[in-house]
């Protein structure tokens, strides 16, 4: 029987581009951008590290690489609703999409179109930036999702900031 898990994601208090993924004030894992304007960052919990780039200028494709062995790199292609795809190493398929326009959510499906996470953004960057649900807390694969989801959550935020910024 799957149970679910509420992680709350706080901006870190010894760096500004730092998100920490807490359960019940335990820091579980967190990505961090170690550069203030690149579209780049470390993604840490206990089974490794990580590093995610955002590349491409119209069609953008996301590359994670592991720091450590076994040394498995992805290249994932978003289009334009940065809806994502990966396989993970046990060979099942996850679907990353946004819930609706309008609302500040997005979630995970697998195979099946069964949501598996589900993140929520808050919308003024306070303390708290977000929560995260992971529908089954048992999975270690699911967390290291949830890294990948909040950094093309952060990543669509930052365009839709700069569009802003040049329409003015």
């Amino acid at each position: 029987m799957p149970t679910n898990q509420s992680i709350e994601i706080i901006r870190s208090k010894e760096a500004k581009r730092r998100y920490d993924f807490l359960v019940n004030d335990i820091c579980i894992a967190s990505v961090d951008y170690p550069k203030r304007f690149a579209k780049m960052a470390m993604l840490k919990n206990s089974n490794g590290q990580w590093t995610i780039a955002r590349k491409g200028w119209f069609k953008h494709v996301l590359e994670i690489a592991s720091d450590q062995s076994p040394y498995t790199k992805w290249s994932l292609p978003q289009n334009w609703r940065a809806k994502t795809t990966i396989r993970t190493e046990d060979n099942r398929l996850f679907t990353f999409q946004r819930k609706s326009f309008w609302k500040c959510s997005w979630y995970w499906v697998n195979e099946k179109e069964e949501k598996v996470i589900e993140i929520k953004s808050n919308k003024w960057p306070s303390k708290k930036r977000g929560t995260i649900m992971l529908l089954n807390a048992a999975d270690m694969a699911l967390l290291f999702l949830a890294q990948i989801g909040w950094f093309i959550v952060l990543n669509e935020q930052d365009d839709a900031a700069v569009a802003v910024a040049a329409s003015v």
